[in-house]
This record gives C-alpha cells, sequence and structure tokens, in this order.
C-alpha cells in the first residue's frame, strides 16, 4: 500500500460569511468540492459530492472506472436532491479527487485522478511543478484557443465562470487518468479561491519552502486570505513517501500503453474527447452567486428547431383552411323541383311514367302590398 502523508486546511475567506467547500484527506480518497449555488445549497451540494467519494472509495477503487462512478454518483444525489427541494435548485459543484489503486493482479499500484470544474490537482516532481488537471472554465477556453494569455485570464472579469459542474444536468463528463505512484511526489488539490489569489509562481515558492503537507497546506491558504481571501479557499496536500524510484519514469517511452507505465506525459495530457469551444454555454457564475440551469446550445438548437416545425405547421394548417374554404363551400341551396307531368287549363298532358302523385312546390314572390303564398297542386295521372 503507498506510503502518503498529507495536509488539509481551508477558510471562508474574507468576504463570505459561510464556506461551501468541502473536502475528503484520507488514507485512500482526497477530494477538493467548491459548491455554488447560494443559501447554503452550494455547502450542500459540496457536502453531498465529498460524502459520496469517502463512502465509496474510502477502501481504495479496483479501477478508474470506478472511480468516475462515484463521480457520476455524486452528480446524481445532487441534481435528484435539487429536483425534490425548491430552495436548493441549480446548486452545483465543483470536484477535484485524487483516489488510490491498491495492487491487482500483477498491476502495480497507481492513482487515480478525476476532475469536473475549476478546482485543480497540482503535481511537484522533481522540482517542477505543472498542472495535473484541465479546468473546465470559460477563461480556460479563451486560453487554449489563444484569445488572451495567462497573465490576461488571472484578470478576466468572466474568470469565476465554469463550463462544467455536478448536480446541473442528470449526466456530467468526467475527465479522468492513471498516475503512477512516484516517491517524492506531492499533490496539490485546491479549490479555485486559491488559484484566483495566488499564481503558480507563488505558489511553487510556498510548497518548496514547507516540507511537511500540513504547515504546507496551511501557508497556501494564509497566502490566498492575505492576498484578498475574496473566495473560500481549500487545500489538501498529498506526498507520496515511498513509491517507484522517480528516475524510472523518465525511461518510459511517450508513446506506452501499459497501464502500469503511464508516463508523466500522458498522465497529464487532456482527455480523449474534444476540448470545449467557445460557443459552448457559461454553466455557473460564482460572480453572481447561482448556479441555474443554463440553456445549452444543443438545447436552443432543439428549441429553435421545434418553434421553426410548430410555425411551419400552423402555416400549413392555415393555408389548408383557406383553400378548403373555398373549394368545400357549400353551394347555395337552389329548390330543384322534379315535374312529372304539366298541367294545363286546356288539357292534360300524360308521361309516359307509371301513375304517379307529384307534389310541386312553388314559391312566388309578392309585391309588398301582399304576402307570399305557397301554392300545392296534386296531379294524378292515369296511364
Amino acid at each position: 500500500m503507498a506510503a502518503l502523508a498529507w495536509g488539509a486546511a481551508t477558510d471562508p475567506g474574507r468576504i463570505r460569511e459561510e464556506n461551501e467547500d468541502a473536502f475528503v484527506a484520507e488514507q485512500m480518497v482526497f477530494a477538493v468540492a467548491d459548491g455554488m449555488g447560494g443559501h447554503q445549497a452550494g455547502e450542500v451540494a459540496s457536502a453531498l459530492a465529498a460524502g459520496t467519494l469517502r463512502d465509496r472509495l474510502s477502501g481504495g477503487a479496483t479501477s478508474l472506472d470506478v472511480v468516475v462512478a462515484a463521480v457520476l454518483e455524486a452528480n446524481a444525489a445532487i441534481f435528484q436532491t435539487a429536483h425534490v427541494n425548491a430552495a436548493q435548485r441549480g446548486m452545483g459543484t465543483t470536484l477535484t479527487a485524487m483516489a488510490v489503486l491498491p495492487p491487482n493482479d500483477g498491476r502495480q499500484e497507481q492513482l487515480a485522478i478525476v476532475n469536473v470544474g475549476d478546482s485543480r490537482v497540482y503535481l511537484v516532481r522533481a522540482g517542477e511543478l505543472s498542472r495535473a488537471t484541465v479546468d473546465h472554465s470559460y477563461v480556460q477556453e479563451l486560453l487554449a484557443t489563444g484569445h488572451i494569455t495567462e497573465a490576461e485570464a488571472r484578470a478576466h472579469p468572466r474568470r469565476n465562470i465554469v463550463t462544467r459542474a455536478l448536480g446541473i444536468e442528470p449526466n456530467v463528463r468526467v475527465d479522468s487518468w492513471l498516475m503512477p505512484v512516484v516517491r517524492g511526489d506531492r499533490f496539490v488539490l485546491c479549490s479555485d479561491g486559491l488559484v484566483d489569489e495566488v499564481d503558480d509562481d507563488e505558489i511553487h515558492a510556498i510548497i518548496r519552502a514547507n516540507a511537511q503537507p500540513q504547515a504546507c497546506a496551511d501557508a497556501l491558504v494564509v497566502a490566498a486570505v492575505h492576498n484578498g481571501g475574496r473566495d473560500n479557499v481549500t487545500v489538501v496536500v498529498v506526498d507520496v513517501v515511498d513509491g517507484i524510484d522517480p528516475d524510472s519514469i523518465a525511461a518510459i517511452p511517450a508513446d506506452a500503453t501499459d497501464d502500469d507505465t503511464v508516463p508523466l506525459t500522458r498522465a497529464m495530457a487532456l482527455t480523449d474527447e474534444p476540448p470545449p469551444t467557445l460557443e459552448q454555454p457559461v454553466v455557473v457564475s460564482r460572480v453572481q452567486q447561482q448556479l441555474s440551469r443554463r440553456m445549452t446550445v444543443k438545447t436552443f438548437l432543439l428549441l429553435l428547431l421545434g418553434a421553426a416545425i410548430v410555425v411551419v405547421v400552423f402555416v400549413l394548417v392555415l393555408v389548408l383552411a383557406t383553400g378548403n374554404s373555398g373549394d368545400d363551400e357549400p353551394a347555395p341551396t337552389v329548390p330543384v323541383t322534379t315535374i312529372s307531368s304539366v298541367t294545363t287549363p286546356a288539357a292534360t298532358v300524360a308521361t309516359s311514367q307509371p301513375a304517379t302523385t307529384t307534389v310541386r312546390s312553388t314559391v312566388t314572390t309578392l309585391p309588398p302590398t301582399t304576402t307570399a303564398t305557397t301554392t300545392a297542386t296534386t296531379t294524378t295521372v292515369t296511364p
């Protein structure tokens, strides 16, 4: 079993009274969840996420899929809770986590990392700091497409908008990686309350200056509060005390496919899914302190298509109705009298028909001084 040492610290910051962050720091699982929603709903969402991972992964996980399944379960729990409680509608949380995968069937011990949202996992190896996760945020999309620089991202007015979070939809995409357990590695899991106040260079300097994980976590939180503390800040620091020789990692080819020998370059790569585009909708805004269910581009297009179909159908029905009104309108009723015989004062002219009795009705319009009368004439025809 991996020999790990860890420390954790959290603070509500200088602006907010409540702390909507939650974390897990145990032997086999570590996580940071940054809740959003306001009115304590964010606190509920982050607690549900942290509690689900603690319950499902405290004994370790047999595979990366098991870890991802735990995240999906947390997503479903938050979504369902918000659905049945009107006061918590729209709540959600980011989540970044690391779980230990014990050796199994000849496989070496590994670390599984999962991420949804803009909470981060940093990795320090051989004195170098790198990000082991990729933010799901609007600013990250701008960075990825070259629209802004890293310096501009830190001051961007929409830097607190994330494009993916737990609890917003019934399903969620989860980024996941497998990492080897390398002796001397240090992982820093944190909410965006740290990275919004402390840049990577300062984070690295604090990490180098604090050898013990608990002291490091405390120092990072203090720095974030000192630099502004505009948001809740939570940090979990995990040190790998014993593991494989770090020199052996460099010898692994970059295109290795064996899960037991995942090199750092592959473990830190993006997932196979296409990166989000700038056209994707904004899902969450912490600036407004609410996480409403917003319309996605796909949903908008479907609604637009539906509206267009309704309009077309309505127009067709209207056209057909108008056309039918001209074609099918009943013709004026014209009295038709079938005459089988004609009677004259002089004589009766017989027809070739059998003897019948015919009633002929004649309507005569009289001058205003008279009234209309109906005369019925019965004629008997004898062969």
